[in-house]
């Protein structure tokens, strides 16, 4: 798969688990953070907590489940680039970081399969 194609089921998938989070009462604060550190797809929010989520898309019949994809080294930039964040855009409630899987159907009529991993990893900020 080329990495136009890549990117683009990317973005896509990223758009449906910022509508997916957004169906679930969150915020959301930031698509496409970015800094020094590495990228954070998606930052939102409800009164209480501020989430950070990283989305991984796969087609179906995928080698390598979409949240198995996301590495040690993946979640240390994570934490890394949060903290710049927080940094620069203090918080005071509850922290959190998810991964949002996402399986694409092949028919584009069909909804995707959407898993949310809640405080999928421990972030240490």
């Amino acid at each position: 798969m080329s990495s136009d194609v890549r990117h683009t089921l990317g973005r896509w998938g990223e758009a449906q688990a910022a509508l997916f989070l957004e169906r679930h009462n969150y915020r959301i604060v930031a698509r496409g953070f970015s800094c020094r550190f590495g990228e954070i797809d998606i930052i939102a929010r409800t009164d209480a907590e501020l989430v950070f989520c990283e989305v991984k898309t796969r087609r179906p019949g995928a080698l390598v489940a979409p949240e198995e994809a996301v590495s040690r080294a993946k979640q240390r930039r994570l934490i890394k680039t949060a903290g710049w964040y927080l940094n620069r855009y203090p918080w005071e409630g509850d922290l959190r970081f998810d991964v949002i899987a996402i399986v694409a159907d092949t028919n584009p009529a069909s909804s995707p399969k959407i898993e949310w991993f809640q405080d999928a990893f421990p972030g240490e900020l």
